[in-house]
């Protein structure tokens, strides 16, 4: 079997943490592929064979991803870009979608033997729209899509609808549009609900809402939705946490369900509610 290995090497405990799950792959007599620019970190080694990104993913059979949410987030879209499922080891501290902790790398042995199961998760596709109806920004997210103010710092009136009705306006900072896996997020340090990942559903957090009414919405997971500010100021958007793209006077947000959807490898029988639990009291 092979594996893609994406260390996040920002990460303080990356590096052992790697090494570790790299020779745990050699002593199951199986591959590791590295990206080339990790050749000078971790040099050459038995059973590890670097090479370009879309090479070496494309020879294995599942991704391993290295370090905190934020790495697991953005290995999930190169994972689910090839077809690929993902296993998280976690690297740091709080990590909510971790597979295996550090010191449960010898559990991988479980995913040769074929003792783990397959937990698909929904991604949200979010556009940004012109007011010709042209698409001027598109991407999948896995935790949420953010509106908010650009500049200076004020709030913003936004009009949120659903499948073409009319759902809610609120005076806020921003709104969090987030994934049942986003919900322990972004939303959840906004006052919005934890929501089990296999609830298909969509999650509207105002942030900062200048009203004691405004609260998050749990909608169905086939809701279409688009949000449009006020064009009082520069408002954007942000994906994922991703570098931030300008939405424009007169265009609107759109967001629904993805087609695309992330596999996550779950080798230990503990349940979301156990790692809740775990996440929160540690």
């Amino acid at each position: 079997m092979n594996f893609y290995v994406l260390p996040n090497m920002t990460r303080a405990n990356t590096f052992s943490v790697t090494s570790d799950v790299l020779n745990k792959i050699q002593e199951l007599n199986c591959t590791a592929y590295l990206s080339e620019e990790h050749r000078s970190v971790f040099g050459d080694k038995d059973g590890v064979i670097y090479s370009k990104v879309e090479e070496g993913i494309s020879s294995c059979d599942m991704v391993i991803a290295v370090g905190g949410d934020g790495t697991f987030i953005n290995a999930a879209k190169v994972a689910v870009n090839n077809s690929k499922p993902l296993i998280c080891v976690n690297a740091g501290k709080l990590a909510y979608l971790a597979c295996l902790e550090a010191d449960e790398l010898h559990l991988l042995h479980n995913v040769i033997n074929g003792e783990y199961v397959t937990e698909k998760r929904m991604m949200l596709y979010v556009t940004v729209v012109d007011k010709d109806g042209e698409i001027l920004y598109h991407s999948n997210c896995v935790n949420d899509a953010v509106v908010s103010r650009s500049g200076n710092i004020r709030i913003m009136n936004l009009s949120v609808f659903c499948n073409g009705a009319p759902l809610i306006d609120f005076l806020a900072d921003g709104a969090i549009v987030a994934t049942p896996t986003g919900s322990t997020a972004y939303s959840l340090s906004a006052g919005g609900p934890v929501v089990e990942p296999s609830v298909e559903s969509i999650l509207v957090t105002p942030v900062c809402p200048h009203s004691v009414f405004s609260r998050s919405i749990v909608l169905g997971g086939s809701s279409q939705l688009e949000l449009i500010h006020d064009n009082s100021g520069e408002a954007i958007l942000s994906c994922d946490g991703q570098e931030a793209v300008l939405i424009p006077e007169n265009a609107k947000v759109t967001v629904k369900r993805s087609d695309a959807c992330v596999s996550f490898i779950k080798i230990k029988s503990d349940t979301f509610i156990d790692i809740l639990n775990k996440k929160i009291s540690g």
